[in-house]
């Protein structure tokens, strides 16, 4: 080449290659390489750019992070709940066993002291006023029911029993429950 000048090159290309500068945009040029090699930098060291102004906007980033915090939340939120309602009845169906195993041993206890023939003996007694063989029975009438009665009540009389062994089997069941009914 002659002239001794050669082509410039830009910062984005080529000589004769322009760019468009905005309004109010200023060019950045290269930092010029220093000529002399001391061992300070040639100015101030290169930092942070400076912070702009916040302006109280979300930003893209924040945007995208609480949309997926709430998708997380709403994608566990229904089986967390069927979670703690599953807790729940496991908790629930544990105390009804807890109570049915206490039923049970009693019901054992029960049928323990039914297997006793003494204590059968003892409940036909008493619950079926039956007496041993020999054995007179005797059916005392408490004097005290009479005055408990309510005034203008008189408590009923017992009718005399008729001879229904005769009659079939329905009659003398009816018979009885007349006979327990006037009892009372």
């Amino acid at each position: 080449m002659t002239g001794g000048s050669t082509p410039r090159r830009s910062r984005g290309g080529f000589a004769g290659r322009r760019t468009k500068s905005r309004p109010g945009q200023q060019r950045r040029h290269p930092p010029k390489p220093s000529a002399r090699k001391t061992g300070a930098p040639p100015g101030p060291p290169p930092g942070p750019p400076p912070a702009r102004p916040r302006t109280g906007r979300l930003t893209g980033r924040a945007a995208v992070l609480g949309l997926a915090v709430c998708i997380v939340v709403l994608t566990l939120a229904y089986p967390l709940r069927e979670y703690l309602a599953q807790r729940n009845e496991i908790a629930h169906l544990t105390e009804q066993q807890r109570v049915q195993r206490g039923q049970v041993s009693a019901l054992e206890q029960r049928r323990r002291q039914w297997n006793d023939p003494a204590y059968v003996k003892a409940q036909a007694r008493k619950r079926l006023q039956y007496v041993m063989p020999g054995e007179i029975g005797y059916v005392v009438i408490d004097p005290g029911r009479q005055q408990a009665a309510p005034q203008g009540r008189l408590p009923m009389a017992v009718p005399p029993r008729r001879s229904t062994k005769n009659a079939p089997w329905y009659s003398q069941l009816w018979g009885t429950v007349q006979g327990a009914d006037a009892a009372r």
